[in-house]
């Protein structure tokens, strides 16, 4: 009963801490993020200045951030190898740290928060940019949790640090860190184990204490860090000790154990934590009399009465010790039956004695606590804490008991482009956004419905009151009505773009969760529609979501098996009729579907990331076989092989450098190599793809703006990007003849290129007309079914290309 009590009650204080841990840590390192963000949009980094960052971290420690008092100090570091920081001190006030060339560049403390104060010391050569806080984030360039360091102020404190670099177009201007002493944790903690009775303390992966609830040294006389087993308190040296020699802390996995330490039995339980890039371990241990309240040394008396009874009767003495131990017995069968919706405790009692009155005691005291502790994780797992709304699970459980009800709507709310108004507004207002937003709900709905926000953007609304689609309609419609008003938040008026996905009908046999998919579904449909600001599930979406699950993972096979085969369009020199070149455009010949059409596969590749993948193998492929087809005599050496280049590739840090390798390793000269990308893509991060481009064309690579026209098409535009030819979309080729409109496009199309001293390619030619027309316009290359489909390199003819021409292709 003792290990299987203890190990119910160890688990629940564990989970407990894990949580409240989670929310300790959290407001600093959203800070960190918010922080770091408003000095990147609001360009507050001027170099050898930090004037500015000055005063908005004294405004955030002091002010916006204030209520956090885990925070210990709030700074910045440049590249420029400048640094401004403040620090709480004991009275709360604030000082300011400084280095830039207001301090001839030396690290300088103050004594207050101004520069104009007295100077308390500084430290010279202070370098921030090889300080654990600065150096590893710099170099991936992503947030977390530095591990835990010694500051170089005079009080040499350990700290951990929340951070979060500052980038400005993929360049690092500084780094923002977050402080926490570690005192702070160990006061976190402390609280929570005045109810527990027990003793608590963290280490982290490498046994080095972190924390603990007794406010033991973290450090030696040296102000090293000590591990467990150092601790100058006795019981977490022999509770760490146990842990060591057991090798407990090299699994990874919750365990509870026993150890005996100087006579007294003590239970222990060891939780490994995660966040982010931290890994700790939570520790609680719990002496064998706090948890039994005494109840040994009792037991002993009892044993002592009993046994004299014994002596006066063998049969008296029978009963009394069935009667003396039928509670033990009661409480042992109980205590296997405990659980969240079971924590009534009723024993009977035929004679009541002080030891017997004294174990039940103990143990519905014990029974209530457990409860208290499965009550509290339960709130924080069934309701939302910044809305109060319910969570998800409590969503689901809510709906999933039983009802009355025959029918439901359930609608979800998605918040359309939710991050970019968390960029705009910083972490702290847009929480308050979506406590606007449950509020106003909560105002306008009856209490028959029930709300819900089951993901960080997206809230869950059902009503019982159903009558027929229309109804379900009107209902959503009702919803996205409480959104046409913007939402004042700290006075600035703030306006929320939202979709509705729809699922209604009848309630037997529930499965809210699948409900939930569904309308989850048609949310996703409703967003992808431009018009359309609610849609109703249908059938047909999760038949969709299931085939793209399925080809997705074909998909992936596909690339392990190389099952993409190459397929080449020629491209004409309309001034000789002669192939000049060829488009390489990728075929998917699948084992199961067959000859998977691009269109249906290209896309999901897309989203999925594959494409790089892809890409890599269809531009390897081409480019073996043009330089075969050139060595063999067969395409002259000019010959200029086109390839579809993904934004997503253009985009990806080792693109250049994969091509170099392509070329290296075919021996294609750069120079026949056009890369083609699709306008309208290409603005998506103009800075990022831009430079890559440059890096290509610096190899020998030319660059083709594929579908130009049905994009931006802005000249303005056209003089910041890199470009060696336009390729005109197939829909103005195909309507010249009939629009005058579409020929005067083509025409100044021609012109723009003739300005920028690049190639005009017209795509789509599928008549003699439209190719004769293109000449009489100027146009010098062509490509399109009047020339040939896109075949296989098999299906080439072996002649000489340089010796085809229209006749051959038409």
């Amino acid at each position: 009963m003792q290990s299987k009590i203890s190990a119910k009650l160890l688990n629940s204080y564990s989970e407990n801490i894990k949580v409240n841990l989670d929310l300790f840590l959290e407001q600093p390192f959203n800070t960190t993020l918010a922080i770091a963000d408003n000095i990147q949009r609001n360009q507050l980094y001027q170099a050898s200045d930090l004037t500015e960052i000055e005063d908005y971290l004294h405004s955030a420690i002091s002010d916006i951030y204030y209520q956090q008092k885990q925070i210990s100090t709030i700074s910045f570091g440049s590249e420029d190898k400048d640094y401004v920081g403040f620090r709480k001190n004991e009275n709360q006030d604030v000082s300011l740290m400084l280095q830039d060339k207001r301090t001839d560049h030396e690290l300088e403390f103050y004594h207050g928060a101004s520069s104009d104060d007295i100077v308390d010391h500084s430290i010279h050569n202070y370098d921030p940019t090889i300080r654990p806080w600065y150096a590893p984030f710099a170099k991936t360039k992503t947030a977390g949790w530095a591990k835990i360091y010694s500051n170089v102020d005079e009080k040499n404190t350990f700290t951990i640090s929340s951070i979060s670099p500052v980038i400005n177009n993929d360049e690092l201007l500084g780094i923002v860190a977050t402080d926490i002493n570690l005192r702070h944790l160990s006061n976190f903690i402390e609280p929570e184990n005045r109810h527990f009775k027990g003793i608590t303390y963290i280490t982290d992966n490498q046994s080095k204490l972190v924390a603990n609830s007794l406010k033991a040294a973290l450090t030696d006389d040296d102000n090293n860090r000590i591990q467990a087993t150092e601790s100058n308190n006795a019981l977490i040296a022999a509770n760490g000790l146990y842990i060591a020699n057991t090798q407990l802390q090299n699994k990874h996995a919750p365990a509870s154990f026993e150890f005996n330490h100087n006579g007294i039995r003590y239970f222990s339980r060891i939780t490994t934590y995660e966040n982010n890039n931290l890994q700790w371990f939570i520790i609680v241990t719990l002496p064998e009399d706090v948890l039994l309240d005494g109840l040994p040394s009792q037991q002993r008396v009892g044993l002592i009465a009993a046994l004299i009874l014994a002596f006066f009767g063998l049969l008296m003495g029978l009963y009394l010790l069935r009667i003396i131990t039928q509670p033990i017995m009661d409480i042992a069968e109980i205590s296997q039956q405990l659980d969240h919706n079971n924590w009534d405790v009723t024993i009977k009692e035929d004679i009541k004695l002080h030891e017997t009155t004294q174990l039940i005691s103990a143990f519905k005291s014990m029974s209530s606590r457990l409860e208290n502790s499965f009550t509290t994780l339960r709130q924080q797992l069934l309701f939302d804490s910044l809305t109060g709304l319910l969570s998800r699970d409590g969503f689901i459980e809510q709906l999933n008991h039983p009802t009355t009800q025959q029918h439901g709507i359930l609608v979800l709310l998605g918040l359309r482009s939710f991050r970019h108004t968390n960029n705009s507004l910083g972490q702290h207002k847009s929480d308050q956004l979506l406590v606007a937003i449950a509020a106003r709900l909560k105002q306008s709905i009856t209490d028959r419905v029930v709300i819900s926000r089951i993901d960080k953007d997206t809230f869950a609304i059902f009503t019982p009151d159903f009558k027929d689609l229309e109804h379900s309609n009107d209902f959503a419609e009702t919803l996205l009505a409480y959104f046409n008003r913007p939402f004042l938040i700290n006075g600035t008026e703030v306006l929320v773009s939202t979709n509705a996905g729809i699922m209604s009908g009848k309630l037997d046999d529930i499965d809210i969760e699948a409900w939930l998919r569904n309308s989850s579904l048609a949310l996703t449909h409703a967003f992808k529609q431009e018009q359309v600001q609610s849609c109703h599930y249908q059938d047909y979406m999760i038949t969709a979501s299931q085939e793209q699950t399925r080809l997705t993972a074909e998909l992936q096979r596909a690339i392990t098996n190389h099952e993409f085969q190459v397929y080449y369009q020629p491209i004409i020199d309309l001034k000789t009729d002669q192939v000049s070149g060829a488009e390489a455009l990728v075929r998917w010949h699948s084992p199961t579907r067959g000859l998977v059409s691009p269109l249906d596969f290209i896309p999901l590749a897309e989203s999925t990331g594959m494409i790089i993948d892809i890409g890599q193998q269809v531009l390897m492929q081409a480019c073996s076989d043009t330089k075969q087809q050139i060595d063999k005599g067969l395409w002259p050496n000019a010959f200029s092989l086109h390839v579809n280049l993904s934004v997503r590739e253009l985009l990806h840090p080792n693109y250049v450098t994969t091509v170099k390798q392509i070329l290296a390793t075919t021996q294609l000269p750069a120079a026949n190599l056009t890369l083609e990308v699709t306008e309208s893509r290409l603005v998506s991060q103009p800075a990022l793809t831009n430079k890559t481009l440059e890096q290509l064309r610096d190899l020998g690579i030319h660059i083709a703006i594929d579908d130009f026209g049905t994009g931006y098409s802005s000249l303005a535009y056209l003089t910041q990007l890199p470009f060696d030819a336009l390729k005109v979309d197939r829909s103005f080729v195909s309507q010249m003849l009939e629009s005058k409109s579409h020929t005067a496009i083509i025409a100044a199309i021609v012109t723009i290129t003739n300005v920028f001293n690049a190639e005009i390619v017209a795509e789509g030619v599928e008549t003699a007309e439209q190719a004769q027309r293109l000449k009489q316009l100027g146009c010098r290359y062509a490509q399109g079914f009047y020339y040939s489909r896109p075949k296989p390199l098999a299906e080439w003819a072996t002649e000489n290309t340089q010796h085809k021409t229209l006749n051959n292709y038409g």
